[in-house]
């Protein structure tokens, strides 16, 4: 769908957004549902603001891959967002401002090309020179994760932090699509989930991500680092919780909020 709100307005949202990530105080949502047009123009503007304190982008993360986290948070589509250099973290303890962040294990491609349309998971492959295992955080800056599809999108499909640790692996030395992950909070196993569940495997999420990228002009650079999504349902980051997203191949990502 087309834009539905005036320069004005994405103006307006923007600014609030961007007070909320700064200051881990969330807003109201919107009055009007936005439309995923209106999403991205608002992105756009809350992340100009943002790169001068967050630093500049280093990648892309796709968000609602999986049937599991669209059924959960009602939209229907895939979307991206930015990865900002001040928001990739090693493996440990997170620092603070968070709202109220939710865990999803991940498998991120490094690229070695750019990469535009048209092409397949056979050409993604072939450009990726590392897979790697991630945890993202998620978080809304709108209150109590009142979102929807244009709105996420607004809230640069609800990134937060990208944690990084476990090992990297060339993507000819292991099978994507069958990548398993076991995540435990707090010791307890939560979740489980598999490369396929996004999209039947990471690389068609990054070809997915050219095509939309494409549509507004853009495309995917050498060295660009793609999540590309929750291999699980969210699981939830609660002030002194410890969460180890465990990799069949790659190792684990602990990740830890503060009390």
């Amino acid at each position: 769908m087309p834009r539905t709100i005036d320069a004005s307005a994405v103006a307006d949202l923007a600014d609030r957004l961007y007070e909320a990530n700064r200051t881990g105080e969330p807003i109201d949502p919107p009055e009007q549902p936005l439309t995923v047009a209106d999403g991205y123009a608002v992105q756009r503007a809350v992340l100009d603001r943002r790169e001068d304190a967050a630093g500049p982008p280093v990648g892309y993360k796709v968000g609602f891959t999986s049937a599991a986290i669209r059924d959960e948070l009602g939209v229907d589509e895939p979307a991206y967002g930015r990865v900002l250099d001040g928001t990739v973290r090693t493996e440990g303890r997170l620092d603070d401002g968070l709202i109220e962040p939710k865990v999803e294990p991940e498998l991120a491609l490094r690229l070695g090309e750019p990469l535009e349309p048209p092409v397949d998971a056979v050409d993604v492959l072939a450009a990726t020179t590392a897979v790697v295992p991630v945890v993202e955080v998620v978080d809304s800056r709108i209150r109590d994760w009142t979102v929807e599809a244009g709105s996420a999108v607004a809230d640069n499909a609800l990134a937060a932090r990208v944690v990084h640790g476990g090992r990297t692996a060339a993507p000819t030395d292991l099978d994507l699509e069958l990548e398993a992950v076991a995540v435990r909070r707090n010791g307890e196993r939560v979740a489980t989930g598999v490369g396929a569940d996004v999209l039947d495997g990471p690389a068609r999420v990054v070809a997915w991500l050219v095509e939309a990228l494409a549509d507004r002009g853009k495309r995917l650079a050498a060295g660009d680092l793609v999540s590309t999504g929750s291999l699980t349902s969210l699981v939830s980051l609660d002030p002194g919780d410890t969460v180890e997203a465990r990799f069949a191949s790659l190792g684990s990502v602990t990740v830890s909020r503060p009390e």
